[in-house]
């Protein structure tokens, strides 16, 4: 009985938390093994549905919007995430000037996939596979400025991604000794890591 009480509690409030949400910002990559110099600042939009402390949302980043050193079309993320709110404290009494009425901790996870390339050389592109995945988990505080009807404020968070890097050229393998057929041999690189600061604004359910 506590458990079927305890689920009816979390659909009614997910229920009067339900609704579509949006959120824009800037995302700052301070640490990515994919870009030419690891960092990167770029425009980030999301929409999505909220049901109670959960949303799900598809996302839209441009990372090389700043950076003309990458392919024709930049370098695009496309992904879906789905975030929880994992701590969450409310001033029902604040009445003062841009007073944050909840103040929320935030976890998230998701899948991604980039198009484009950076370019790193004179003659050489990075990632070389096209659409290159990863996958993130991320963590962050809310601030709301209003909680009711809707629930708008501003999100600070951390990302980290995983992506499959180019495979690394190892050397020649020819058929034959002294042949010019040659072609070289290779092996995984491995994973692209990096991590992303988000500055937010967020608006809706």
């Amino acid at each position: 009985m506590k458990v079927v009480a305890l689920l009816g509690v979390l659909a009614v409030g997910g229920v009067a938390h339900a609704g579509p949400t949006a959120r824009f910002g800037l995302t700052y990559g301070v640490a990515d093994q994919a870009a030419p110099d690891g960092i990167e600042l770029a425009p980030l939009v999301a929409v999505g549905d909220r049901l109670g402390p959960l949303v799900g949302e598809v996302e839209w980043a441009y990372l090389s919007f700043f950076d003309p050193d990458a392919s024709p079309g930049g370098v695009q993320r496309l992904g879906v995430t789905l975030r929880a709110d994992l701590y969450q404290t409310r001033n029902p009494l604040c009445r003062h000037l841009a007073c944050t009425r909840a103040t929320t901790i935030y976890g998230e996870a998701g899948a991604a996939a980039r198009w484009g390339h950076w370019v790193v050389g004179p003659s050489t592109l990075s990632p070389d596979r096209q659409p290159q995945p990863e996958a993130h988990l991320g963590v962050g505080l809310e601030l709301d400025n209003r909680v009711h009807p809707n629930r708008d404020g501003w999100q600070f968070g951390v990302r980290f991604s995983l992506a499959p890097a180019d495979p690394e050229v190892t050397g020649l393998a020819c058929r034959a000794a002294g042949s010019s057929t040659c072609v070289a041999s290779t092996r995984s690189g491995g994973l692209d890591k990096a991590v992303f600061l988000e500055w937010m604004f967020v608006i809706g359910k």
